[in-house]
């Protein structure tokens, strides 16, 4: 039995490479009682953008009241940060208490870190009697652990794009069919501005389950940090353009859940929202800007914000070994001042050489690469960049709050 958090975390973290499985952690979470199924749940899956849009919707259920619980991955500071309950990270001790509850079933059903952190998730979530819980998934839908959710109130897919294309399949068309699982019978999807044919996969699953599907509506454009929806402006506390899309998909889901988005509460909770890693300013003089932009299609969302940025843009990257590095390489290439390209210590992440090519400045040590491009756009008083891996993001992130 383990006597801190810290000892479960480590524990936790290091079943990486085991696996239970959809249908046995089906059984899993009977034999835990089904502990999902004892609070409201808006269930969010999605290539790109399923973290923020849930955190969105979370900070506006929460500012009208309701005990909302979050369960978003990775984490990013600590890996208690998956779990929350009106932005709080889960205690240390509760976390040990449901890691040491659930040992025989850990050994039993060869249980993954992702597959703990959900069973811990909704049995927190059920113990301290949450109203709703945002829950996203992790990949995919149809298999994935979150998936065990039996009635959500709402089923919010936010993005179709090429991601872990050797589980979900090599077209959009399959992709989007995988994703397309987390609707259930009888329920309701709300989609993002979807390609056609990932679109028309989602509404003919939705058909099949006899389940209300609506496409998010779209926003106008107000400028830098604001747009409108439904009649109703808002403002964010970032510059990322792509963070109004997904603001829109939460404030959609909030209206389909019957929350006033008009009112002050909501304006506010959008106004002051803030979500770590991305887009997120860690430091100034110069700005030093982290994006956890892992894969083609979010390096497109993250590069069309650079125009809100002081240049030069000096760009550092780093990226796992299963992603597409080279082509996010080539991209960030063509739209920074300068690009340094990274390793970090993590068994999944790719050597530099393997994405750099002609694209960038290779820099082995990520330390060094990211105090080089500080001291260039301190110097000529433009803006560093730091993307790729949200792991990598987390590497950073911890190494410049150790500094300030």
């Amino acid at each position: 039995m383990f006597r801190t958090g810290e000892e479960a975390a480590e524990f936790v973290m290091h079943r990486q490479g085991h696996h239970c499985g959809y249908p046995r952690f089906q059984e899993v979470m009977a034999k835990a009682g089904n502990p999902q199924d004892a609070f409201r749940t808006v269930h969010v899956a999605g290539t790109n953008g399923k973290g923020s849009t849930s955190s969105y919707l979370a900070a506006i259920l929460r500012s009208h009241g309701y005990r909302t619980g979050l369960y978003t991955s990775p984490f990013l500071v600590d890996h208690r940060d998956r779990i929350r309950i009106n932005g709080a990270w889960i205690p240390e001790d509760r976390f040990r208490d449901y890691v040491n509850g659930m040992m025989d079933l850990i050994e039993e059903y060869n249980m993954s870190m992702f597959e703990i952190d959900t069973l811990a998730a909704c049995q927190y979530f059920r113990d301290e009697k949450v109203d709703w819980a945002v829950m996203e998934a992790g990949v995919g839908g149809r298999k994935d652990a979150t998936n065990t959710i039996h009635h959500p109130e709402l089923a919010v897919l936010t993005t179709v794009g090429f991601d872990h294309m050797n589980q979900l399949g090599d077209t959009l068309q399959k992709i989007a069919w995988e994703k397309a699982g987390i609707i259930k019978e009888n329920g309701h999807i709300l989609y993002g501005p979807l390609v056609q044919e990932a679109a028309e996969e989602v509404i003919r699953k939705a058909e099949e389950m006899h389940a209300c599907c609506e496409q998010v509506e779209p926003y106008e454009d107000l400028g830098t940090a604001s747009f409108r929806l439904f009649g109703n402006a808002y403002t964010l506390s970032t510059a990322a353009e792509y963070q109004k899309l997904n603001a829109s998909l939460a404030l959609h889901a909030a209206r389909i859940l019957g929350i006033d988005i008009a009112s002050p509460k909501t304006v506010q909770a959008v106004r002051e929202h803030v979500w770590a890693g991305r887009f997120e300013t860690l430091a100034q003089n110069p700005p030093v800007i982290l994006d956890g932009a892992h894969n083609p299609e979010g390096t497109a969302a993250l590069i069309r914000s650079f125009e809100n940025l002081k240049r030069p843009v000096i760009t550092v990257f780093s990226a796992l070994r299963d992603k597409q590095g080279p082509a996010m390489a080539e991209m960030l290439r063509e739209k920074s001042d300068r690009l340094y390209v990274t390793e970090f210590d993590s068994y999944r992440a790719d050597t530099a050489d393997s994405f750099a090519g002609s694209e960038g400045e290779i820099i082995y040590d990520w330390k060094e690469a990211l105090e080089k491009a500080r001291q260039e756009a301190l110097v000529q008083g433009g803006t560093v960049v730091v993307t790729g891996s949200l792991y990598f993001i987390s590497d950073v992130r911890k190494y410049l709050a150790e500094q300030n």
